[in-house]
């Protein structure tokens, strides 16, 4: 299923690779660096930079001066960078919603449930978890249990 999530994904973005984990990144963490983005993608510095340079010659991504760091450029995405991360959730959410039909409401809330107690306790910091929910669609999630549970972490 990952694998198909993968190929649906990937065929929204200009480009195979992390293009579409880079879009959605920026639908989580507008104005993110680009050295947060190299972490949660797991890419080389140079990697990113190339890639996000490709992003914005397509019109995608548009750099800024970042509000907090003179030496850091802040990410942006652009009106088709917003309307392509649409595309790329919808084929996410198709896909996996396409998995999901053959359970009943009840074995769903179950896996929606097991899933979070596993995220939860995956995920160890900001990095990781941008890394892990980079394809995520915040609006599916407003109280995300991974944000929650790194917030729980941080305050004990």
């Amino acid at each position: 299923m990952a694998d198909a999530v993968l190929r649906e994904t990937e065929n929204q973005a200009p480009e195979k690779g992390q293009a579409a984990a880079a879009i959605t990144l920026l639908r989580h963490e507008p104005g993110m660096p680009i050295e947060q983005m190299r972490r949660a993608l797991g890419l080389s510095h140079s990697a990113t930079v190339r890639l996000v340079d490709r992003l914005v010659a397509d019109g995608l991504f548009m750099r800024q001066p970042s509000a907090s760091d003179r030496r850091a450029v802040a990410l942006h995405l652009t009106e088709a960078g917003d309307t392509r991360c649409d595309a790329i959730l919808s084929s996410r959410f198709k896909r996996i919603a396409g998995a999901l039909d053959v359970l009943t409401s009840v074995e769903k809330e179950t896996y929606r449930l097991l899933t979070e107690k596993l995220l939860t306790n995956f995920v160890e910091d900001l990095d990781h978890a941008y890394s892990v929910c980079r394809l995520c669609d915040l609006s599916s999630c407003p109280n995300c249990p991974v944000v929650c549970s790194l917030q729980a972490k941080n305050e004990a």
